[in-house]
């Protein structure tokens, strides 16, 4: 009787086991489906936020350009994103609400497995970048070079060379 006991809670820990995994599952199909659309006043610019608050999605009208300055639709962009971005971190913390125990916090577990920020971008002079100070924007990354000098005629003479 023991052994017939001992099976059916086997069973039962693998059923279990079975349904939590497929509800994790449901949930990561759930969390990647996330995303939000913000748009501005004038119907000029929106923007869709995904899920980890990737830009899906960047609609510009053509009067956009006639509306906004390049610095101002730089800082409008940025602002539409950021309130989108928001919206998909409320509404991830529902969805992680559903699996999470109870009386934990949705929003501090999302900040502990979200990815690290993407640094060191930075966006050309005068192209309507939302940063208005240029000394404080980030600077270009820089290319490792090679210990050896390179010239572009050499490589080029030494192809000719070796036909």
């Amino acid at each position: 009787m023991a052994l017939i006991d001992h099976r059916a809670q086997v069973d039962e820990m693998i059923a279990d086991y079975r349904r939590s995994r497929q509800r994790l599952s449901e949930v990561g199909d759930e969390l990647a489906a996330i995303e939000e659309t913000v748009g501005d006043e004038r119907g000029t610019v929106s923007v869709t936020v995904g899920s980890g608050g990737a830009l899906r999605r960047l609609w510009l009208s053509e009067q956009a350009y006639r509306t906004h300055r390049p610095e101002e639709l730089g800082r409008l962009i940025v602002r539409l994103s950021g309130t989108a971005t928001e919206r998909v971190a409320e509404r991830t913390d529902a969805v992680l609400a559903t699996v999470l125990p109870s009386g934990s916090d949705p929003a501090a577990f999302r900040a502990e497995v979200a990815p690290p920020p993407v640094t060191g971008v930075s966006v050309p002079r005068g192209s309507g970048r939302a940063d208005n100070d240029p000394e404080t924007s980030p600077a270009e990354p820089e290319q490792e070079e090679s210990p050896e000098p390179r010239s572009w005629l050499r490589d080029v003479g030494a192809a000719e060379r070796s036909r």
